[in-house]
């Protein structure tokens, strides 16, 4: 049952579960691992869930943003299915600054 409380956390919440779990110790490195693919894709995500956001000049545009918040479940779906198979995917791009992130901030705790 903790792999998929993880796994919800982790990508449920975007790249704002995915840092708690990186700092915590007794997290093992799969679990690691997806909270910074989390994390960093989160980050992209959210970034263009605001560009969606405000699209148009003087008003915020719903619509578009809905997409943008579909695609982030879909994939954060298809992340928690990967944890609890005990799998890891590759993104090209994301997958260093992934590997990066849990080298820096994982023994920094």
């Amino acid at each position: 049952m903790g792999r998929l409380r993880d796994a919800f956390i982790a990508y449920v919440f975007g790249f704002v579960g995915g840092i708690p779990l990186l700092l915590m110790k007794d997290t093992d490195e799969l679990t690691k691992l997806h909270a910074a693919y989390s994390s960093v894709v989160g980050f992209f995500f959210w970034i263009a869930f605001m560009g969606a956001w405000h699209m148009y000049p003087g008003y915020p545009e719903f619509g578009w943003s809905l997409y943008v918040l579909a695609l982030w479940y879909v994939y954060a779906l298809f992340g928690v299915w990967k944890m609890l198979r005990g799998k890891t995917y590759r993104i090209p791009g994301v997958e260093g600054l992934a590997k990066k992130l849990v080298r820096v901030i994982a023994p920094a705790v």
